[in-house]
C-alpha cells in the first residue's frame, strides 16, 4: 500500500485491486467528503478554529479507511505507511469512517430483500463432542460449580 501521490500513477485494475474502488468512483466519495466536511464546519464554526494543519492529506484519510475495510490490517501496519502514529491512525479510521456512512447512502433493508439470491451455501456440517457414554462418573463429579 502506498499513499495516496504514489497511487495517482498506478493502473486502475491495482488501485481498484488495492482500494475496492476505481479511480473515478474514489475521486467522487472524495469530493463528497470534502463537501461534507466543509457543510459540517460552516454548521458548527468552534470546529474551524485551534486546528493545526494535518500532515496526512484528505485523500490519504479516506485511503486508510477504505484500504482497512478491504484487507484488515493492523492499525500499526497502516500508521508505518502513511508515517504516523497507530492512535492517530485509528483516530482518522473511526472519524472518516463515520463520515462514509454518512455521505454513502445504501437502500434500505426491504429494498436489499426484494431480491432473492441466486444461490444460497449453507454450512451443515456437525462436528460431534466426544462425551463417554459409560463410566461418566470419572469424568464428571456433579458438582456445577468449579473449585481450586
Amino acid at each position: 500500500m502506498k499513499p495516496y501521490k504514489q497511487l495517482i500513477d498506478v493502473s486502475s485494475s491495482k488501485f481498484k485491486r488495492a482500494t475496492g474502488l476505481s479511480k473515478e468512483n474514489f475521486q467522487k466519495i472524495s469530493t463528497k467528503v470534502d463537501l461534507f466536511i466543509q457543510k459540517d464546519k460552516e454548521k458548527n464554526p468552534v470546529k474551524k478554529r485551534g486546528k493545526k494543519s494535518s500532515q496526512v492529506s484528505q485523500e490519504d484519510r479516506l485511503l486508510i479507511v477504505l484500504y482497512y475495510l478491504r484487507h484488515y490490517p493492523t492499525f500499526e501496519n497502516l500508521a508505518d505507511i502513511f508515517g504516523i502514529s497507530e492512535s492517530y491512525c485509528h483516530k482518522i479510521y473511526t472519524r472518516y469512517g463515520k463520515i462514509l456512512t454518512q455521505v454513502e447512502t445504501l437502500p434500505n433493508r426491504k429494498k436489499l430483500l426484494e431480491d432473492a439470491p441466486a444461490t444460497l451455501a449453507i454450512d451443515v456440517t456437525e462436528q460431534p463432542i466426544e462425551r463417554p457414554v459409560k463410566g461418566q462418573r470419572a469424568y464428571y463429579s456433579g458438582k456445577k460449580t468449579p473449585h481450586n
